[in-house]
């Protein structure tokens, strides 16, 4: 085939084109037209960038709610030992030592550092637990225990608040600034397991709710 007749052939497809281009419903032209105008919005403004929340940043006293608990943090300190409950930090570690107003939301008790009956809360000491810190990791399990001293298991039972003192094993260089954040997360709740019970209710962490800020003051 010659130079002049594949021009030819080309030149005709492109006729067919035309024609075919040229006999869609104008409507149809200006659907387009508002659907790429839209994208082009969309992409200018972030709408197909994955979507970010962030948490809400609360400080000591106020209080964080969840769907099936909520939380206030009192007080924040760091001790090299807690007497009262035989606690004493390692070398090169520290107490960090909370204590915060909880209540329990749900219709059945919950355990904070137990499972209380067929309820498993997961608020500390577990992989991924529903209060976390932030900007350091504990070095060992938090030890929990009610704030007026009384002894046993911390189980609280539904609406009814009561101040809890959690203590974490950190390194001695955590939060030099004395600033320390505790991250709150929503409970994924979900009911029943192969191996014990459909009774079983556990929570996971879910969303992030909070971040609550506070001061440490000084060694106890």
């Amino acid at each position: 085939m010659t130079i002049s007749g594949e021009q030819t052939r080309v030149g005709a497809v492109l006729s067919r084109w035309g024609r075919a281009l040229r006999e869609v419903p104008r409507w149809v032209w200006v659907v387009a037209a508002s659907v790429l105008l839209v994208v082009v919005i969309v992409i200018v403004t972030g709408g197909l960038a994955r979507s970010t929340t962030e948490a809400a940043e609360v400080g000591a006293g106020d209080e964080v709610r969840t769907s099936t608990y909520a939380i206030t943090v009192l007080d924040v300190a760091f001790a090299d030992a807690v007497e009262s409950e035989y606690l004493e930090a390692e070398p090169g570690e520290k107490l960090l030592v909370l204590t915060a107003r909880m209540e329990n939301l749900a219709d059945a008790p919950i355990g904070v550092g137990t499972t209380a009956d067929l309820l498993k809360a997961n608020l500390v000491n577990t992989a991924e637990p529903l209060l976390d810190l932030h900007g350091a990791d504990a070095t060992g399990s938090a030890t929990v225990w009610r704030a007026d001293g009384s002894a046993g298991q911390v189980v609280l039972q539904p609406g009814v608040p009561d101040e809890v003192t959690i203590a974490w094993p950190v390194p001695a260089n955590a939060f030099a600034d004395g600033a320390v954040a505790l991250d709150v997360h929503e409970a994924e709740v979900s009911r029943g397991t192969v191996i014990l019970s459909s009774r079983v209710v556990t929570w996971r962490p879910d969303g992030l709710v909070a971040r609550v800020v506070a001061t440490a003051s000084e060694d106890r």
